[in-house]
């Protein structure tokens, strides 16, 4: 790809110079991974990466995350900064790879690709720190390192509420994608994720013998009415357009073959493409619920937790990142991707500021059956932490400020 422009071949020369020091990164945070709001390891490592160029980060108020500003000499306030977004946390999930940079943290792994994130916003600091003391840097830039991501509501609320996103008037993230290439980065006005809530509920009963069902509560059996049932008839009480869709991840009850419990629960997610569906199915599902499990005569208790909206990109920040991307990557490093019904709490960020947050592609090209997020086998390609740098730096240096239009 020929670069003519300074800040553009500066960009790419010092990105890739780094190659090898951000796997080195990238693979320390994996096999050092945290849960939400236990980040503590993560954001010292940050802090120290951050300290080793000559730039200063600070904590969140919860005591894990931070936030870094890079700013220019000649730094215009009037025009804002330029948010960049990683989330840092792990999931309780064993890790299953076969590397010597797996998880030392039994029963947690980033099989969600936050250390990618992580690095590559790292990586973009190294790069925006050497550009300001070139004279490079045409823009002031907040780096967010956010936690909790996993968590319901969200990570990203406590960073709002510990002041992240003052004097940011534009925000951007980019998130794994073992469906799309490396070297691409997927992309889409408009909501590009879903509504998700978390649901449970609670069944009791006075227990009792299997010989004599009809002389108690079958409590098993309203389980399983639930977990069949609900899924079903939400169809039917939502409209169907707006994507509403109950799946149970987790179901208990009993603990020997020939006696009724008293007790048994279920919980899975709530997930809605539309933010009318979404609350429709809110309001309705306790009530649905009672119903199905009413001929069984158990009592129930439904708890359903308020989530987050969906990811709503708006186009001119679609458009910053396709001409990143594009400039400096390549011509065809832009793809579509749809609408997913994953949750994600970047939502809360982009409610309060434009801006957009795109899918980048990890899979190794022609690799089939690569693993998917939230698998404890989930990998990446790690040529994508270049990719990643040098698009959110190429548009965080040079671009101008974006109009706040909703796709």
């Amino acid at each position: 790809m020929p670069v003519h422009d300074p800040l553009q071949a500066a960009i790419i020369s010092e990105t890739d110079s780094l190659f090898d020091r951000l796997v080195a990164i990238r693979r320390d945070i994996h096999a050092h991974p945290e849960v939400g709001h236990a980040e503590f390891r993560t954001t010292q490592k940050i802090l120290e990466i951050l300290a080793s160029v000559g730039l200063q980060a600070e904590v969140l108020s919860v005591g894990t995350g931070a936030i870094c500003d890079i700013v220019p000499e000649s730094y215009d306030a009037s025009e804002g900064l330029v948010g960049l977004r990683a989330d840092i946390d792990a999931l309780p999930i064993p890790d299953g790879k076969d590397v010597y940079f797996a998880s030392t943290n039994p029963g947690v792994c980033h099989a969600c690709g936050h250390d990618v994130h992580t690095t590559i916003v790292l990586g973009v600091g190294l790069v925006l720190a050497r550009l300001r003391d070139e004279g490079l840097l045409r823009r002031g830039v907040r780096l967010i390192f956010q936690p909790a991501e996993e968590l319901t509501p969200g990570g990203a609320l406590d960073a709002i509420d510990g002041g992240a996103l003052k004097g940011v008037t534009e925000a951007y993230a980019l998130h794994c994608d073992p469906r799309t290439d490396v070297g691409r980065v997927g992309l889409k006005a408009g909501a590009i994720t879903s509504a998700v809530d978390r649901v449970h509920v609670a069944l009791t009963g006075p227990g009792g013998h299997t010989s004599r069902p009809h002389l108690t509560a079958d409590l098993v059996g309203a389980l399983g009415a639930l977990a069949t049932t609900a899924p079903l008839m939400l169809s039917r009480k939502v409209d169907p357009r707006g994507g509403a869709s109950l799946i149970w991840g987790r179901i208990t009850g009993g603990t020997i073959g020939n006696a009724i419990p008293r007790s048994g629960d279920i919980e899975g997610t709530l997930r809605a493409l539309q933010p009318d569906a979404w609350r429709a199915a809110e309001k309705v599902l306790p009530q649905l619920f009672e119903q199905i499990v009413a001929p069984f005569g158990v009592s129930i208790k439904s708890t359903v937790t308020s989530g987050v909206p969906p990811t709503v990109n708006h186009a001119g920040g679609v458009r910053r990142l396709a001409e990143a991307a594009r400039s400096f990557v390549g011509p065809d490093a832009v793809t579509t991707t749809e609408q997913s019904l994953g949750g994600e709490d970047f939502s809360w960020m982009l409610q309060q500021v434009p801006g957009a947050m795109g899918r980048l592609g990890v899979r190794t090209p022609g690799v089939s059956g690569f693993p998917d997020i939230h698998q404890s086998t989930f990998s990446v390609d790690e040529r994508c932490i270049v990719v990643g740098v040098r698009i959110l730096a190429g548009l965080a240096a040079a671009g101008a400020p974006i109009a706040d239009d909703r796709g």
